[in-house]
């Protein structure tokens, strides 16, 4: 038999043996909150606890998450920033879950996440995280409210915060047709990677005319809605709603 085929019969049994799960979708976390990266693993045998490694590590970058072998945690090559932060579940190691528990999520923590099994023979599969924070409710105002006649060109912003990732902005007339030219969106991050972000609305300004500015965050779906009326034929009143 040749070295290939060898490696090759040596993998099937590998695999035979040691199967190991995690989703196939990405796994949505809230910021803050606590999120479980699901991995789950069947062995063909009965094995001791003390026979079991788990590791998860960074697909990417290769740095150490969680460890646990010799029937405990090992956490001494643990990335720094997530001390304090990662737990396996103890009591469901014995029935096949290598799941890893990850507390207060970040933006940082996005990415991808391989979790290694070993019970003589080992197998691994990665998952990709990714991370979601709702956005404060939009407000929107106008660059000015004194001296605006219809026939003004004017400025009307869209602005919400604290959210992640960036937001898709959909503006529309007060007959419901979207307005896809004359606008700008931009969006800042603060220190905890969450956005402010800044939609500016271009339009010529007609009496008794509405607008309105929604948000709708790829991972969350739609998050926020605000609409302004500009009510007499001199622009006295912005309403939002």
């Amino acid at each position: 038999m040749s070295p290939c085929s060898a490696a090759s019969s040596q993998n099937l049994r590998a695999s035979s043996v040691m199967e190991v799960l995690v989703p196939e979708q990405p796994v949505v976390a809230l910021h803050g909150r606590d999120a479980t990266l699901n991995c789950s693993f069947s062995y063909a045998s009965p094995f001791n606890l003390s026979d079991l490694s788990v590791f998860w590590q960074l697909t990417d970058t290769k740095r150490s998450v969680h460890g646990y072998w010799d029937g405990r945690d090992q956490l001494a090559d643990q990335a720094e920033r997530f001390a304090n932060r990662t737990s396996l579940f103890p009591a469901q190691l014995g029935l096949g879950n290598a799941s890893l528990l990850l507390s207060r999520v970040a933006v940082a923590d996005e990415g991808s996440y391989t979790c290694f099994v070993r019970v003589q023979d080992y197998s691994s599969a990665a998952l990709l995280l990714q991370v979601a924070a709702p956005y404060s409710k939009p407000v929107v105002t106008l660059e000015s409210e004194s001296n605006l006649r219809p026939g003004d060109e004017v400025a009307l912003t869209c602005e919400a915060y604290g959210g992640y990732p960036q937001a898709g902005v959909i503006w529309q007339d007060g007959s419901g047709r979207n307005l896809t030219d004359n606008f700008t969106t931009s969006v800042v991050a603060n220190e905890e990677g969450l956005f402010t972000l800044t939609s500016v609305l271009t339009v010529v300004l007609e009496p008794n005319s509405t607008y309105s500015c929604r948000l709708i965050n790829p991972l969350l779906g739609e998050e926020g809605y605000a609409s302004v009326t500009i009510t007499d034929p001199i622009i006295t009143k912005l309403v939002n709603n």
